[in-house]
């Protein structure tokens, strides 16, 4: 039983920091630079 809340507690825990990386920056979901967009999975798309 410990081993299962480790365990979904490890994936509560890396979903909330899916910050996008931007030549070196961490930035949040959401954040705009120029054309893209930080998506909650942590890629930039474009607009």
């Amino acid at each position: 039983m410990k081993t299962l809340i480790l365990l979904a507690s490890f994936f509560f825990a890396s979903a909330a920091a899916a910050d996008c990386m931007y030549n070196g920056e961490s930035y949040p979901t959401g954040t705009v630079i120029g054309p893209l967009v930080c998506q909650p999975d942590g890629t930039w798309q474009r607009r």
